[in-house]
């Protein structure tokens, strides 16, 4: 039996493999469809506001952060949260327009909007990275020529995701760069300070959690060597399980795992039964279930027999 190869080696192989499978290709360039079509469906129904319809829009936004603040957030504000942030949220709703306009200052919200269909991405290619090779007997293959299936695993987790969040990135990318082209064009380019950070920071957390969930797939998919057990598995447990919890126990949100995933993308993040949870405890829980399950599958990986 082979000693095995260079850890170097066995990166480059993982990274072809990954990189030229059909799934992988198919998957962005229905993506790349969708959101060029999002974009130009957007802007052929988005219509550019007059200067007196944006200057009413303005000063009622002001009046309604002034409101705001001077009755204390209208009593809707939890305790320990900022008035002033509220505020300025509620005032940005009222300085909406009929609804028909692409503004660039929403792209933050609309990111955090499609980050289900980006974790989803993920999710997909991590457990048929892995399902596929079981199921083309492909994986007798690759341990014949590395037979360490520590490292086989581990090299094939962080190389799916590192490519995971490399698509998303680009995809997010070149929407945001379409949206801003269309909203130019069409629409309002009014952004509010801070605006460009935020967007890099939400696509930044949107891609980490596709490459954190193309790992989660990946890992149940080496459990039960099977791709349909992995996708079938992650759903059944975020809407049967976690539901049946949540309903139970609301408490028990704040260790969950979908409820981590949305405190993650929220700005401030969640507040679950009295207790809140900021974007980085979501990360760190996220972090956690990443970890365990790709420990659990490792270890199964490496007791089972490969045949």
């Amino acid at each position: 039996m082979s000693a095995g190869v260079s850890l170097r080696g066995l990166v480059s192989s993982e990274w072809l493999r990954a990189r030229s499978r059909r799934l992988v290709k198919v998957l962005a360039l229905v993506a790349l469809g969708g959101v060029v079509l999002a974009v130009v469906i957007g802007a052929v129904q988005s219509r550019r506001p007059g200067e007196a319809q944006l200057a009413r829009a303005e000063r009622r936004a002001e009046r309604v952060v002034q409101d705001c603040i001077a009755q204390d957030g209208y009593g809707a504000v939890a305790p320990g949260d900022d008035v002033a942030t509220f505020c300025a949220e509620q005032g940005d709703a009222a300085a909406s327009l009929d609804g028909s306009q692409m503004r660039i200052a929403d792209l933050p919200s609309i990111l955090r909007g499609i980050s289900f269909i980006a974790i989803l991405i993920g999710l997909v290619i991590g457990a048929s990275s892995v399902g596929a090779s079981w199921g083309s007997g492909t994986m007798t293959t690759i341990l014949a020529w590395e037979p360490r299936r520590t490292r086989v695993a581990l090299v094939r987790a962080g190389v799916v995701a590192m490519l995971v969040v490399a698509l998303i990135a680009i995809l997010l990318g070149i929407f945001v760069g379409l949206f801003a082209i269309g909203a130019s064009v069409r629409g309002v380019t009014a952004t509010p300070v801070g605006w460009g950070s935020e967007v890099v920071d939400v696509t930044v957390r949107v891609a980490v959690l596709a490459g954190a969930a193309s790992v989660i797939g990946g890992a149940i998919a080496m459990v039960g060597r099977n791709t349909a057990a992995a996708l079938g598995g992650v759903f059944v447990y975020l809407t049967v399980f976690e539901g049946v919890l949540r309903g139970l126990r609301p408490a028990l949100g704040r260790y969950l795992l979908g409820d981590n995933i949305a405190t993650v993308l929220s700005p401030e993040g969640l507040r679950i039964q009295g207790s809140m949870l900021t974007p980085a405890r979501g990360a760190i829980t996220v972090a956690v279930y990443v970890v365990v399950l790709l420990t659990v599958s490792t270890v199964s990986f490496r007791v089972r027999d490969v045949q």
